[in-house]
């Protein structure tokens, strides 16, 4: 953690030395999740095939065009894809800090999308010792086929810096006739 240090005139000619860390100067940042770090939700890594393992989005890339994370197509009916990261809070979070996860995603596909049903969740967990607990999230969000910049909230009562997190993100598709697909863009913790 960068300390840049102030020098203070007290109006008597004598100067005190306050330190000052980088994070109280700029604020939280964006911690983007690498897309190919996700992994199920049973915690094995993704493949290339969103729905293995069962329920799991997949890694779609192409080189110097575009790295996202799919889901399973629809046909006229419902697909629930997972993606799950583990990560430890950065030294610079602020106990007890509400945390910020973006989500940028979209739908893609021509079939026609049941608005209501077409959603993105976010969980996310505490993990101390092989074991899960809880943490309050906001509500699901629905998201559409001109792509959506969804901000959910994460309740920091208890966190610490340092501490060991899961964050999961649910992709609901749901379509009445046709095929869509979910797609996840980009993932971020201001924190």
């Amino acid at each position: 953690m960068a300390t840049h240090y102030n020098l203070l005139d007290t109006q008597k000619g004598d100067f005190t030395l306050n330190a000052v860390t980088l994070a109280a100067i700029t604020g939280p940042q964006n911690r983007f999740l690498s897309l190919t770090d996700a992994k199920s939700d049973a915690g094995v890594p993704l493949t290339a095939a969103a729905g293995t393992p069962a329920g799991a989005v997949g890694v779609s890339r192409t080189a110097g065009t575009s790295l996202v994370l799919v889901g399973e197509a629809t046909s006229a009916s419902a697909k629930t894809n997972k993606a799950l990261w583990e990560l430890n809070l950065p030294s610079t979070y602020v106990a007890g800090a509400n945390i910020s996860v973006l989500v940028n995603a979209i739908v893609t596909g021509s079939g026609t999308l049941t608005a209501a049903s077409t959603t993105i969740t976010v969980a996310a967990y505490t993990e101390i010792n092989g074991v899960e607990a809880a943490l309050t999230v906001s509500a699901a969000q629905q998201f559409d086929k001109t792509g959506e910049a969804l901000t959910f909230t994460v309740t920091g009562t208890g966190l610490v810096p340092g501490q060991h997190i899961a964050v999961e993100v649910t992709v609901l598709v749901t379509t009445s006739a046709g095929a869509c697909t979910g797609q996840l863009n980009s993932i971020a913790l201001v924190a």
